[in-house]
């Protein structure tokens, strides 16, 4: 299966980010003279994505303002999710716009220096035909910069590539590792086919309402059934969705456009 689109979820109000994400969206914050959605989006073409979904909210017209500027070579598309409900219910409003065909979610708001992690997702995509998310391998002194997300178990396939055994559920605040001096967690580069869209609409049925549809629970799904994938990076990761990960990753980005 080949895929040459990205959905990239830009709904959310980066609560955690305030003050300055009030007035300015959080994709659109500098990090080396460029948007954190230009950086996004540079990943993407680079990675041989020719189109991206951008999932947008009406109370952040900049966003879509500043996205068709973008100068690359990537064919933008926008769908509104009026509501921040979550990664999953982002991933089924780009539904119609996908019309049936595999995909690739990037979290914007997960920044990386270095060899391009969503190549390295494609790559394992195709070859082992199973849902893939990218995995972080992080140590206990930098897990105060990188926000919650559940630690994961891996085997490695007799092919070579890696298996995600089990997922756990998503802290609050910042990664835990446990005690461990590192520990290997998800993060927002994911290939999925389209009938993954079927198991978040399944698990948004069991929620309650008014309930965030996380991807988690699908990834746990996936994993319980040996039927997710993984490919560790070895890009320098920044999650520029905290305080913290965002002073990281300007200090580290280079004065460039």
């Amino acid at each position: 299966m080949m895929i040459d689109t990205a959905v990239i979820p830009c709904g959310g109000l980066g609560t955690r980010l305030h003050p300055i994400t009030r007035w300015l969206p959080k994709e659109m914050l500098p990090v080396g003279l460029k948007p954190v959605l230009y950086w996004t989006l540079d990943e993407a073409a680079d990675a041989g994505l020719l189109r991206a979904i951008i999932i947008t909210n009406p109370h952040k017209p900049m966003l879509e303002a500043v996205a068709r500027n973008y100068p690359g070579p990537v064919d933008l598309e926008f769908v509104p999710q009026d509501h921040p409900r979550g990664l999953g219910d982002a991933l089924l409003r780009a539904r119609d716009n996908l019309g049936g065909s595999p995909f690739m979610a990037v979290l914007p708001d997960n920044l990386f220096h270095g060899a391009n992690p969503s190549a390295a997702v494609l790559d394992t995509f195709r070859t082992t035909g199973l849902a893939t998310v990218l995995l972080a391998e992080i140590g206990r002194k930098e897990a105060g910069s990188k926000g919650a997300t559940g630690r994961a178990s891996v085997r490695k396939a007799a092919d070579g590539t890696l298996r995600v055994t089990a997922v756990a559920d998503k802290g609050a605040g910042r990664f835990d590792t446990a005690g461990d001096d590192v520990a290997v967690t998800p993060i927002g580069r994911m290939a999925f086919s389209a009938d993954l869209l079927d198991e978040f609409e399944d698990v948004g049925r069991g929620l309650p309402a008014g309930a965030e549809l996380d991807d988690v629970p699908v990834l746990q799904r996936l994993a319980r059934r040996e039927a997710l994938a993984g490919v560790i990076s070895p890009a320098r990761f920044f999650d520029v969705g905290v305080p913290e990960g965002y002073r990281d990753a300007v200090t580290a980005s280079p004065a460039r456009a």
